[in-house]
Order: structure tokens, then sequence, then C-alpha cells
């Protein structure tokens, strides 16, 4: 009987690939009808189909395609993969290469760079590029699943893959849903199957090798490291695999067509009617060993007439689903460098790391804060790799650069149905792909106060559940935060809660400012160069010019400026050869340190008197309260290497002396009488030093 197929694709210009191997798999078996979402010609399908096949890839093109069918007909939404030949030519490509992958629409782009990391291609760096969006000018490469002409102008090269096609598992459900049974032994299937870089072909070559000699059950029952009985509706067995016959003592040829509580009493008394009529999934134990069981009930023309029991040992189970994690997640997030990679000699520098060091012995939590660019996830790397976690998955993720909703589901998962569009089976989350290993958190100040409450509550409990789901799930993961802003004056703004701060600052380390590493600036330098491939030195004035600029986007800056440098093709760089921007915002040689003050003052800011003076005119040039957090990105404005610790410390001492006066709270420190007339005697002393 001639089946009737409905095909709505996302792009217009996708709908004869598909529909040509469709005709080439079932011919003349099949008709067809072809609609696009960008043709928005698909509410005029037939109402009667067989079969829906909608391979429309944003969540709102989904469900506007999923209303206009009617609820009772069968719906396949395929997955799409590559052939292994372009894959085995991507391979090619050396690690580090960085491309764009251009395709119609982000979500497009970002589903292919994900099934290409599925499939193991790593080594690439890729960017999102497709009609309408920015693209990264000094990218020379575009990788594009038969979209070449949406490739931007600047690129030199265009690796073309051609039109993703139907993964072998997705032919096998369409196929099964048209109750074509005959073609998992067809011999252009196996040929197609084996074609593909989707490793879900391994199921149909297992099919195709044994059909001859043994049944379609027996062959998957066979395959699966998992313990299988199948329970008829009586009690009796009519199926039990050799892992089943492991774990409960059985043999196959004795079992076989008895009832399950004679041969097996214990599992018996554990499997109850429910559980035979209802999918289950439950831990249970049997005798010394625990087993996770779970039921299929089968039913045939809408009958029950039995159901299957799969067991696993709780422990491999565990382990299993570990590497599952694993596996899923191989895209290039684990962890890459040690504090060895850290460059810098500077005392600062080393005693951060040093500090690094020890905490990442510990299981708790640490907070990164610094500028951006000065190496945060760098550290996060180091820590990761010098803890007992080292050999367990790294996931890192920006909160900022993603919405509420999102960063929700790519954290906690979701179950299948949590929203309209959800993929079908639910999907993982960052907390289980990370278990066992550690979580980089960067930029948590962009999270909402919604997920800080839930984050605080994993972090409390060590568990959590998915979004849309009813199920709890541990988990043992180690986090790592960090930030680019004072995250304490967000806490005291009401911006960022007060009770996730705590949880996350139990070990802090502040990453010092390139300004403030001293020659660590030429070390960085001298490496940049090495990475680039070019070699050249500074005159004493550039190194003048440098060691004074504030150098406000750290590293990052630095490298931009090597690159800059290695273009004028010079032995030795002079202050002229630097960029205009840089020459004019290095900072001016400190003013003279003005005197004067009480003598208990002065003792106080003996050695340290540029530090002590600039806090005092800085409260003074406020009537209002000033936090901590404040005056320490003042002090970063005006060159000076402090501490939000030395603040403190240095405003406790001022408070001593009755100069200050310190409030709880949100309200700030403020210089008391006495630190008024200290201030205009500086101010006073100053304006005759400079006259």
């Amino acid at each position: 009987m001639v089946k009737k197929l409905v095909l709505v694709t996302q792009a217009a210009s996708t709908c004869p690939t598909y529909a040509q191997w469709l005709f080439q798999f079932f011919g003349s078996n099949i008709t067809l009808e072809t609609f696009s979402v960008e043709a928005n010609d698909f509410p005029a399908m037939s109402k009667d189909a067989d079969l829906y096949i909608v391979a429309a890839t944003s969540t709102d093109a989904f469900s506007q395609v999923m209303e206009t069918i009617p609820p009772e007909r069968k719906v396949v939404s395929p997955t799409i993969t590559f052939f292994k030949k372009e894959i085995d030519a991507l391979r090619q490509l050396p690690k580090g290469t960085r491309a764009m992958l251009v395709n119609l629409s982000v979500e497009m782009a970002i589903e292919s760079i994900a099934e290409l990391n599925r499939l193991g291609i790593t080594q690439i760096e890729f960017t999102p590029v497709y009609p309408g969006s920015s693209y990264p000018p000094d990218v020379e490469l575009a990788i594009t699943p038969g979209e070449a002409c949406y490739a931007p102008p600047t690129v030199l090269r265009v690796l073309d893959l051609g039109p993703r096609v139907f993964s072998a598992n997705t032919l096998m459900e369409i196929a099964l849903a048209l109750g074509f049974t005959w073609f998992p032994k067809s011999q252009e299937f196996r040929t197609y199957a084996a074609s593909l870089a989707d490793p879900g072909q391994s199921l149909a070559s297992l099919w195709s090798a044994n059909l001859k000699t043994e049944t379609y059950l027996d062959i998957l029952m066979g395959a699966l490291e998992t313990g299988i009985l199948g329970v008829d509706r009586d009690g009796r067995i009519f199926a039990l695999n050799s892992v089943a016959e492991t774990m409960l003592g059985l043999r196959r040829e004795d079992a076989i067509g008895q009832s399950l509580t004679f041969v097996c009493r214990d599992l018996a008394r554990q499997l109850t009617e429910t559980d035979r009529r209802q999918k289950t999934s439950r831990l249970i134990q049997l005798g010394d060993t625990y087993l996770n069981l779970a039921t299929a009930p089968v039913a045939w023309q809408g009958e029950w007439i039995g159901c299957f029991v799969l067991l696993q040992r709780f422990t491999e189970e565990e382990n299993r689903q570990h590497q599952f994690r694993l596996q899923l997640y191989h895209r290039g997030y684990q962890s890459k460098y040690v504090f060895d990679d850290i460059i810098g000699q500077s005392d600062i520098m080393q005693r951060t790391k040093q500090i690094a060091a020890r905490m990442a012995r510990t299981e708790s939590a640490i907070l990164l804060t610094g500028e951006s660019g000065t190496g945060k996830e760098l550290f996060a790397h180091s820590i990761h790799n010098a803890s007992r976690r080292r050999d367990m998955p790294f996931v890192a993720i920006n909160c900022a650069a993603l919405s509420e909703s999102l960063l929700e589901s790519e954290l906690f998962g979701y179950d299948e149905g949590a929203f309209t569009g959800a993929k079908k089976g639910g999907k993982l989350g960052l907390f289980e792909y990370a278990h066992r290993g550690t979580l980089f958190l960067d930029e948590i100040e962009g999270m909402s106060q919604t997920l800080q409450v839930k984050l605080l509550r994993v972090l409390q409990e060590k568990e959590f559940m998915r979004v849309g789901g009813n199920r709890i799930i541990p988990t043992d993961v180690r986090i790592i935060a960090a930030s680019n802003e004072d995250i304490l004056e967000l806490v005291h703004q009401g911006a960022f809660r007060k009770d996730l701060y705590y949880r996350l600052n139990t070990l802090p380390i502040a990453i010092p400012p390139l300004r403030d590493r001293g020659e660590d600036l030429f070390l960085i330098a001298r490496h940049l160069m090495e990475k680039n491939g070019v070699c050249f030195t500074f005159s004493p004035q550039a190194q003048a010019v440098l060691r004074t600029y504030p150098w406000e986007g750290n590293v990052r800056e630095l490298a931009n400026l090597v690159e800059y440098l290695s273009m004028l093709g010079k032995d030795q760089v002079e202050a002229e050869d630097l960029p205009i921007y840089l020459r004019e915002s290095a900072r001016p040689a400190a003013a003279p340190v003005p005197s004067g003050g009480p003598p208990d003052f002065q003792r106080l800011a003996q050695g340290r008197e540029e530090a002590f003076i600039f806090l005092v005119c800085a409260l003074g040039r406020s009537e209002q309260g000033i936090g901590r957090g404040t005056l320490l990105r003042l002090a970063r404005e005006e060159g000076l290497p402090l501490t939000e610790q030395e603040i403190r410390d240095m405003l406790h001492a001022l408070h001593g002396l009755g100069l200050v006066s310190v409030s709880r709270g949100r309200g700030g420190s403020r210089l008391t009488r006495s630190g008024q007339q200290l201030c205009q005697q500086l101010y006073d002393s100053f304006n005759k030093q400079v006259k």
C-alpha cells in the first residue's frame, strides 16, 4: 500500500535534497508533499498523511508547523548528519584552526557546530555566521553545509560539506512508522548507512551481518550489556539474554516458558503488576547486589501482552552514564591549561599562583575576580588541572552571554515536553555533563536573581531538577565562578544575592591587572611574539611608554598591540611607532607627594604616603559615604596597586586616628571633621609644591 508523506523543512532550498533521499529509499511506496517554513506554505498541507516529517530547526517554526498537524497523526523530527568523507576531510585540519560555520540562521549554524563536535571535530574553533550576522574579519576559512553563497567576502577559503542528510536512525524511524519492515534488510540502506559519519549506523550493520542466522530480538539482546527478560501477560519468561542469566543465576534453556515466580522469586516479588503495565525505573536489591530496574510494557493492536525487564548493576550504570556524559560533551571544553602556562615572574603574580595552587587541592567553591583580560579562565583551567578532579570534565559557560531561560536549560537541562519545541527525550544539563568534575561560571554577575536561587540550592543540597522535570538528580560538581565586577558592591546594591556571594566566596582569588605586574608585561609580549612567529624589541623610550600605559584591556589588549606591531616589520619598535591612543593615554609620572598633616598620620603613612593621601583625598571629594569597591575602582584608575583588603586595613587605621568614620552596611566611609581638616592641609601642601 502506498503511504502518503508530508515533508516540511526550514528553508525551501533544502526540500529537494530531502525529497530526493526519501524517493531514493522508498520509491514508489510513497507519495510526497513538500513545504517550507521559509515559503510559509505549510498551512496548505494535507491533513490525512500517514507520516509528517518536520525538519524545522527553530523552536517557533517547529511550534507553528505542529499546530497545523492533526494531533493523532504520526510525526518524525529528523536528525541530520554528514557523510564520512567530508568529516574525514575536516579531521585533517590542525588543532587551533579558526573557522566560520556558515548557515541560514543562528539555530542552524549552532546545530551544525554541535553535530560536528559530536562527530569528533573538536580541534576547530567555530564561529557561527548567518545572513545579517557579524563575523570575525580575521578568520579566513569558512565551513558550510551547502550554503557557500552566504560566506562573508573576507574569507579566502570555503569548505562546502554539502547539504546535511538524514541519519541512519532517522530513516529507520521513518520506515518503522510507515510499517516498511523490509527496509533494514535493503542493500541500499546498508550501503548508505556505511557512508555516514553518524555512529548510529552500527545498529544497522549489526542487523545486516546477522539476519541470516538469528532473529532481530536475539541480536539486540546479545549486543546490549544490560540484563533483559521478556515476561508475558501470564508472568512467563519468553526472552532472556546472557547478561540476565549471569545476574540472576539462571540458565536460558531452563527459564524460557517458566513462571518468573518459580525461577526467580526475589525478582518476581519486586516486580509489581503496575511495573509490568507502565514504564518504571528504580533501584532494587537482590541479595547483596543493587540493580537498576526498568520496565518497558509491550502492546499489540492496543492490547497489553507483556513487558521487557531491563537490569543493570548500579555501579556499572553510574559509571556508564558518566562515560556517556563525557562522550556527549566532548566539544573541546576539556581543561587545557596548567599553572605553568600562566606567564609572569612578578611577586604579585607568583603569590597569586601559589594561593590558587593551594586552593586547588580543596573541594570548596572558588571566586575569581579581576578586570577583563587578566586571565581568569586560565586560572580556572589550571585550578581544575591541579585538583583531584583533573581527569574529570571541565565545563565552562558564560552566564552573561545567554538569556535567563536559555541559561537555565543549559545549566540544568530539561525533560521532554518541558516547553514548546523541547528536544524529544529531553536534554542533559551542564551539571550532569560536569558530574565529578568542575563547572566554570564566567561573568557570574550576569545571572538573574531567579537562577541565583537555583544555583544556591545546588551548592547547598548537591542536587537539582531539570526544567519541567519531577526527578531529583544528585550531582558532584566543584564550582569556580568569575566576575569582572565588584561583586560585594553588587551585593550592597541588592543586585546579587548575599547568601550566594558568601557561598561562592569561600576561597576568593583576585587576579592582578597587567599594569600592576611590572616586567611581566614584556615577558608576556615576548610569548605573544613567539606565538605569532615574529620577533622584535622595544627601545627604552617605547618601554617607558608601555610601563606607564594603564592597560585597561590587560593581556587581550597587549595581544592586539603585538599583532599590530608585527605588521610594521621592524626589528626595534620606537615610541613613535606605538599607536597614538597608547602614547596619549600613558600615565604621567607620579606627582610629588605633599607633606603635612598631624604627626600620627605622618607616622601611619610613612612608606605608603601616596596610598594614604589618595584615600583621604578621595573621601574628601564626596559628601556621601564611599564603599570599598568604589575606592578600589578609583585607586585602579589612579594606577595605585591596592587590594580591597589593603583598603579595608587603611580605613581601619584612619578610623583609629579619628580621621574616618566607617559605617556598617551600605553607608560606606567618610571623613570626620578632623579628616576634613587633614584633607584641606594636604591640598594646601600640594598646591605649594606645584607652585
